[in-house]
């Protein structure tokens, strides 16, 4: 009798008898679940390339920990990054002197970060040379200095062009009492696609601690590589513990933690959003469904008559309404997953036709739209499309079941 119930419900289906707006209710609910199913595919697969570009870009640059002196420097640092660096989860450490600078050329000006580093150290830490775009970071001098691309468009400056880098000088009180002008040479511009283009350099560790007149041998802090970067404030906890001095102990969640937290909110309130859309056009099987008995009451009326049960009566308009969201499923699987594997070249045609990116990497942490498919977020909206499109069948079938022989056959 199952097979029964099948064949009923696809000679139905392909019934020309059937009316011209049921035809119409049906092939939009077909299609409204497609269109559901692709948008949450390519929706969700954004979301994980934007998680897996914070990873594998943002977090492959910035420290995931820093421990930076609140008196001012940290003596011995080469002893204590040793003993820290050996710590459980800390793949490596770097030393770091840092200020806040002006850059200036041709008139152009421009505030930055100003990071000084030990390249032997920092390569353990930061991936940051892999980016480079013009030049080479494979040495940094004392009259040397790297820049974002962006910084480097500001200031319309070329790699070998030189320019000025004033810092300021602080008094014992802490208020500032004048400032300090350099001449250096730009030696590579790095090009992130993101907010450090615009707002970071790096210069050789040295000559910026005798810069800022930082003591010979003391840095401000030390930076580190983990391995678990979601248990960066763990491991960051963990590493304040074993410090010998006073330090301010930060992780990467405190300067883009949000980024992180934005991506999380935005995946549920999307996943929320179009699953409600996908239910939406579930609905509109019932309608078609409903209609369709109305239209069938005499087959129906005639098949209870011949004896056929009401539990394969309700089966035949089970598989009738849910063929409707089995064919709007597959269909937006196969094109969610053809615009998931192609957005980022899609963007990317946008952006050259546009001749500007639609995200600004000024506030964006990258200037692109990455896509990461995941089949387990296929196979899951999948099955949440066929679920709801099975319970969507429920009441019409049951209706169907109810029909009284009688009352129908009198009329006719």
């Amino acid at each position: 009798m199952a097979s029964l119930a099948w064949q009923l419900a696809k000679r139905y289906r392909s019934t020309r008898h059937t009316s011209g707006f049921i035809r119409f209710i049906s092939a939009s609910s077909t299609s409204g679940i497609a269109l559901g199913v692709a948008i949450l595919i390519l929706a969700l697969s954004v979301m994980n390339g934007f998680e897996q570009a914070l990873k594998d870009r943002l977090l492959s640059v910035i420290p995931h920990i820093e421990l930076e002196a609140v008196d001012y420097s940290l003596a011995d640092w080469p002893r204590k990054l040793q003993t820290m660096a050996s710590a459980d989860g800390v793949i490596a450490g770097a030393p770091f002197v840092k200020a806040n600078g002006m850059l200036r050329h041709s008139g152009a000006v421009k505030a930055a970060q100003v990071r000084g580093v030990s390249l032997s150290h920092e390569q353990q830490i930061s991936a940051v040379a892999e980016y480079v775009s013009q030049g080479s970071m494979t040495t940094l001098s004392d009259q040397q200095i790297v820049l974002g691309q962006g910084i480097a468009e500001a200031l319309d400056i070329q790699v070998g062009q030189n320019l000025q880098l004033m810092l300021p000088r602080f008094a014992a009180d802490g208020s500032l009492a004048s400032h300090r002008t350099v001449n250096l040479t730009v030696s590579a511009v790095v090009a992130l696609g993101g907010q450090l283009d615009y707002s970071q350099v790096w210069v050789d560790i040295d000559a910026l601690a005798r810069w800022l007149g930082v003591p010979e041998g003391e840095v401000h802090g030390l930076a580190f590589r983990i391995d678990d970067v979601f248990a960066a404030p763990q491991t960051a906890r963990q590493l304040g513990r074993l410090t010998e001095d006073y330090v301010y102990v930060r992780d990467w969640f405190g300067a883009q933690g949000h980024v992180y937290n934005d991506i999380q909110m935005v995946r549920a309130i999307l996943y929320l959003v179009l699953t409600l859309v996908i239910a939406v056009a579930c609905f509109n099987i019932v309608a078609t469904l409903v209609m369709a008995v109305r239209e069938k009451e005499a087959d129906i009326a005639i098949l209870l008559t011949m004896g056929m049960a009401p539990g394969q009566l309700i089966k035949t308009f089970v598989l009738l309404g849910w063929l409707n969201g089995l064919i709007g499923s597959i269909l937006g699987v196969g094109f969610g997953v053809l615009l998931a594997s192609t957005i980022e070249q899609l963007f990317a045609g946008l952006t050259r036709l546009l001749g500007s990116s639609l995200l600004d990497p000024s506030i964006y942490f990258i200037d692109f739209v990455p896509s990461l498919l995941r089949w387990q977020d296929v196979a899951l909206t999948f099955s949440i499309a066929l679920l709801l499109s099975l319970l969507a069948t429920l009441y019409p079938a049951w209706r169907a079941s109810k029909v009284e022989p009688a009352a129908i056959l009198g009329q006719h």
